[in-house]
């Protein structure tokens, strides 16, 4: 039986539908054709809610359903009293009426929740990276104090940071302050030690008793000791100086000439070969008196050549100082590097030059080794920490 329908459910085969249920009689929409409704049921709680009445509640319920051609529906049953019986009635729209508009809808909200995440994000990562900024260039500041290119952190800071770096610089300040301290202190030690031993050396020069030269050798040996734990007290107190930075090139150089002129009438070839951006973390006396005590030997030693290069490795700056001269024993090397101790008694010196250049790199950090050149004479390898500045003063 078919009752007049009004549109849509007058349209034949469009999904909109209506069933009715009664003692047995079923009453359809035009637009089914004499079809029925299939209703598939429900995955919620009230999925049985159709197979018999519902009481109190006759409140429309949600179900999933398919057409006389199987196309998918949604479903609205509800079960009513009618003089005395219960009418079932189904009432369908095709799933794609309510999909589409659903999907159009969503669409733009979609794109819009995924615009404004993507404008949230680069908005917090430019906060961050603007936010951290000065941490950063704070973080470049410290290391440049570090590798003694700066003496303080320096620049405009925010406000919250500034109260970190004014204890920090004061921290770097009373660092240096302490430093300079000791090394006047050792200064100091040496002029007050060394003044009366001059004294003694120069009224025992001056003698011509045998008793006295011995005493003048004895007053130079003094001498020497102390300059040399002067030294080793002036190390120490720079804690590696890891905040210094001497470029080794220019200083080499310096002494090469200087020895040239001394040697002058040797007419001794030397060659270097030093990258000019070599730089050790290493005071610049430190670095002329370790230089000096090994080309001094090899100038003194050398017949006709001397090689001095330099390179950079494992973080250390290596040295090589090479001779053409007689070298050294392979047995003998240990106890020349022993204070006081020399080989040769024919040439100049004091025997504490290569003893106080091994121990002034050892507190570096570095080291020195001994070996046979190529050309058969002496080779000195020394290594320093290399300086993180690069290229010093």
């Amino acid at each position: 039986m078919s009752l007049g329908d009004a549109p849509p459910f007058d349209r034949p085969n469009d999904g909109w539908y209506w069933m009715a249920t009664a003692d047995g009689h079923r009453y359809r929409s035009k637009s089914l054709e004499g079809g029925d409704i299939v209703n598939q049921g429900s995955e919620r709680w009230w999925d049985a809610w159709h197979r018999g009445p519902s009481g109190d509640d006759a409140r429309p319920r949600p179900f999933r359903g398919a057409g006389p051609r199987g196309e998918p529906l949604y479903l609205r049953t509800q079960i009513v009293p009618m003089n005395g019986v219960w009418v079932t009635i189904t009432a369908s729209a095709p799933a794609h009426a309510l999909v589409k508009p659903l999907r159009d809808a969503m669409v733009p909200i979609v794109l819009s929740m995924l615009a404004l995440g993507l404008l949230l994000g680069g908005a917090t990562v430019l906060q961050l990276r603007v936010g951290l900024r000065p941490l950063a260039r704070m973080t470049k500041d410290l290391e440049n104090v570090r590798a003694g290119r700066a003496e303080s952190i320096g620049g405009y800071q925010p406000r919250e940071l500034r109260g970190l770096v004014s204890e920090l610089n004061s921290l770097i300040a009373q660092n240096a302050e302490g430093i300079k301290r000791a090394r006047g202190h050792v200064s100091n030690l040496g002029h007050a030690l060394n003044t009366p031993l001059a004294a003694l050396a120069l009224s025992f020069s001056n003698s011509g008793k045998a008793a006295d030269r011995d005493r003048f050798a004895l007053v130079n040996e003094m001498q020497e000791r102390i300059r040399h734990h002067l030294g080793r007290a002036r190390a120490a107190a720079l804690h590696g100086a890891s905040h210094v930075s001497t470029s080794v090139g220019p200083h080499v150089k310096d002494l090469k000439d200087v020895l040239l002129k001394v040697h002058a009438d040797r007419r001794l070839v030397v060659t270097t070969d030093i990258p000019e951006t070599l730089a050790v973390a290493c005071e610049l006396q430190d670095l002329d008196e370790m230089l000096g005590n090994i080309l001094d030997n090899a100038f003194k030693w050398a017949h006709s050549a001397i090689a001095v290069t330099g390179r950079l490795q494992d973080q250390h700056v290596v040295l090589e100082i090479e001779d053409d001269g007689s070298g050294i024993a392979s047995e003998k090397l240990d106890e020349v590097m022993k204070a006081g101790r020399r080989l040769d008694e024919t040439i100049p010196g004091n025997g504490f030059g290569l003893s106080i250049t091994r121990e002034l790199a050892e507190l570096y950090g570095g080291f020195l080794i001994l070996g046979r050149s190529r050309s058969g004479g002496l080779k000195a390898t020394v290594g320093l920490p290399a300086s993180v500045a690069g290229v010093g003063l």
